[in-house]
């Protein structure tokens, strides 16, 4: 025997094993390129989703930024203000200190169509710094395009002030009410200025999920992968935003490839193992496979099974006799409905252990249903010995069931058909004991009935 279980391993290993183990191995390392690919790819997708927010969170805020200028500068009360009969309070304010608190908007200018700064106001503060001294960038194409757009035209870019990039907005300043217009043709302009410091910078980090939004300095960005370049709007200065690129990719690694790297090893020790474990996996196939013909309550065999076996008993031509007993409980109902489903389960339990008792050892018990149980008792047993069991297993189920502080009692009918006598295919026997069962439950229950006398009385 050991020779020839040593010749039958090595032809699985050969055979099998190897060839299945170097195709899960090859497989494995497959999913884990699989897997970095992918994770290098998802990483890939999210920075540039995150660089298509990023250049909408410039848009959309130049865009504010035009709404606001135009808003304040098409306003009779600001035109009569600033350009006609100018309030220095009024202008404070109005424009400068609302557009900080109100809009985050930090510089804001008057410019009068001579190019001078008429009012300034920097970080909340009069300032006598013209807008040309501030915004060192940008700021003649910007006048320039609001100019060739024409009177009424707004224009928004990108500027450089203060050393900072800034975004900004020109808007000519006009009334709103239908009228005369004395200034059509020479317009003052308002001027808005949100530089990119780092408080507004991080403003917008939040806002638009860009973690650690900042300028780049020192030359190339740090995080090529996680960066958009805006230029002034001379396109004379490129401007490089960075932030802390996503990467989903490399979290999924850092999940993934432990695992994979684990479930490899985790391979090569199974295989090492295979051939012990193929004896287990078919032992604990055929518990498994007794466990499914099994009835979970009673521990008898069930329906499936009695099916299976009364078809192996008349696969044969030569069919062995046997008989087979239908059992219904009587007053199961009562007991169930009166004391509970526990109640009814420990009948149950009870009345399968002292079915299964007293029987031979080549006969089999099952439960096929409710309080409904079927036995197969093979070889040639005469009618007196079939009856002699059928009394037995009605004494035995009618003993006082202990249940909680109660006795529960029960009792039994049974109906007995016989093979090759009564039937000679599966389904007919099955029927010829159910219809002997019936006959007894309208009898009165608590009786045995034969097939045999049902068959002699219907020809009768």
């Amino acid at each position: 025997m050991p020779s020839r279980w040593s010749r039958w391993q090595r032809h699985l290993v050969s055979r099998i094993v190897a060839p299945v183990a170097a195709l899960v191995g090859i497989l494995i390392l497959v999913v884990i390129a699989m897997v970095v690919y992918l994770a290098g790819q998802q990483t890939a997708d999210a920075v540039e989703r995150q660089r298509e927010l990023a250049r909408g969170m410039i848009d959309i805020r130049l865009q504010e930024l035009s709404n606001m200028g135009d808003d304040y500068a098409h306003w009779d009360e600001a035109l009569e203000k600033l350009v006609l009969r100018p309030d220095r309070d009024w202008a404070d304010a109005n424009i400068g200190t609302t557009m900080s608190e109100r809009y985050g908007v930090d510089m804001s200018f008057v410019v009068d169509p001579a190019g001078r700064t008429t009012f300034a106001m920097l970080d909340q503060a009069s300032s006598d710094r013209s807008a040309a001294e501030v915004i060192t960038t940008g700021y003649e194409e910007i006048l320039a395009r609001r100019a060739a757009g024409g009177p009424d035209a707004v224009t928004t870019g990108i500027l450089v002030a203060d050393g900072l990039p800034a975004l900004a907005v020109v808007a000519p300043l006009r009334p709103f009410a239908a009228g005369t217009d004395a200034t059509r043709d020479s317009r003052t302009v308002l001027i808005f200025v949100d530089p990119l410091d780092a408080t507004q910078l991080q403003h917008l980090s939040r806002i638009y999920r860009l973690p650690d939004l900042r300028v780049a300095t020192g030359g190339a960005s740090d995080a090529a992968n996680a960066s958009i370049l805006v230029k002034t709007i001379d396109g004379t200065i490129d401007i490089p935003l960075e932030w802390r690129g996503d990467d989903p990719g490399g979290r999924l690694l850092q999940r993934m490839l432990p695992l994979l790297v684990g479930l490899l090893f985790a391979f090569g020790l199974l295989t090492v193992f295979v051939l012990r474990q193929t004896y287990r996996a078919a032992e604990a196939l055929r518990t498994a496979e007794e466990v499914a013909s099994r009835d979970s309550l009673s521990g008898l065999w069930n329906r499936a099974m009695l099916t299976r076996d009364l078809d192996r008993h008349f696969a044969d031509r030569s069919v062995m006799p046997f008989a087979l007993f239908y059992l219904d409980l009587d007053g199961f109902k009562i007991v169930n409905d009166t004391h509970g489903h526990d109640a009814g389960d420990q009948v149950i339990r009870v009345a399968s252990q002292r079915i299964a008792d007293g029987l031979p050892d080549e006969a089999k018990a099952y439960r096929i249903g409710g309080d409904e149980f079927a036995v197969i008792l093979s070889g040639a047993v005469s009618v007196p010995d079939l009856r002699q069991h059928a009394d037995a297993i009605s004494a035995r189920i009618a003993r006082p069931i202990p249940f909680d502080d109660l006795a529960l009692r029960v009792g039994v009918t049974i109906g007995i058909a016989r093979s090759p006598e009564d039937a000679a295919t599966a389904s007919k026997i099955v029927r010829m004991a159910d219809q002997a069962l019936y006959a007894g439950k309208r009898g009165g229950k608590g009786q045995t009935r034969f097939a045999k006398t049902l068959v002699k009385s219907a020809a009768a």
